[in-house]
């Protein structure tokens, strides 16, 4: 009788929350990781970069250990524990701290320790606040926070750059947002920056300058708007 033909999953093993705080090896001899309390004033020099910086309470809940903490008991929990733990955050938290718990920073952290690339992503604030103004209840607005991701900054060191390091930063932060089930991650950035191959290599969705896309997949009646001299980027779960 024959072998019988083993046929590979094509999804990834399941992230823990420790796999995330200790990283994965990156590119370029880099290990890719979560952001800790002495890499802040390295990232924020980064992020500088690409003209944003890390969201002040964001800061300070890398530096306090409490930064990506929802996401991680996602991780080591089920996706039904991660979105009751959201919402009991969401509740009892200050909702500036509640997002930051569903903020995830990474860096890629080069031999010596020191940051060589960054990526930070945030809860979708500004859409949040829209719904806020199209009459959401707090609660109902906040939610979104578990349905959508957006990318703040992604930098890499000149001296690191061309080597893989931000492709390998994006990759490791979806693996986070799928796995607990959000629907999309986002982005955007100027026009006159020629980033659409990289994000296109990605597996993000690039749209020309001026142009959003709507949020109807996760119900929401409005969409992500782009400036006339931006280009958003977007990377939706695949439907199951």
């Amino acid at each position: 009788m024959g072998k019988r033909t083993v046929r590979k999953s094509s999804r990834p093993a399941p992230l823990s929350a420790d796999r995330v705080r200790k990283g994965w090896p990156g590119p370029a001899q880099t290990r890719i990781r979560l952001a800790r309390s002495e890499d802040t004033d390295a990232v924020d020099a980064l992020l500088d970069t690409a003209g944003v910086q890390l969201i002040p309470a964001l800061r300070d809940a890398i530096e306090d250990g409490t930064a990506a903490s929802t996401l991680l008991s996602g991780l080591d929990g089920t996706t039904s524990t991660f979105f009751r733990t959201t919402a009991r955050s969401f509740a009892e938290q200050p909702t500036a701290q509640a997002m930051s718990g569903v903020s995830l920073t990474l860096v890629a952290a080069g031999q010596e320790d020191q940051v060589l690339g960054v990526l930070s992503v945030t809860a979708p604030g500004t859409i949040i606040e829209k719904a806020i103004e199209q009459g959401y209840e707090v609660p109902k607005a906040l939610t979104l926070g578990v349905a959508i991701a957006k990318v703040h900054g992604l930098a890499v060191a000149d001296t690191a750059r061309g080597q893989g390091i931000a492709a390998a930063l994006l990759k490791r932060a979806w693996q986070v947002y799928e796995q607990l089930n959000y629907f999309v991650l986002y982005g955007s950035y100027e026009n006159g920056r020629d980033l659409e191959a990289f994000y296109t290599r990605c597996g993000y969705t690039v749209l020309p300058a001026g142009e959003g896309f709507t949020l109807e997949r996760v119900g929401v009646p409005f969409g992500i708007h782009a400036g006339p001299n931006e280009c958003v980027f977007s990377r939706w779960r695949p439907r199951r």
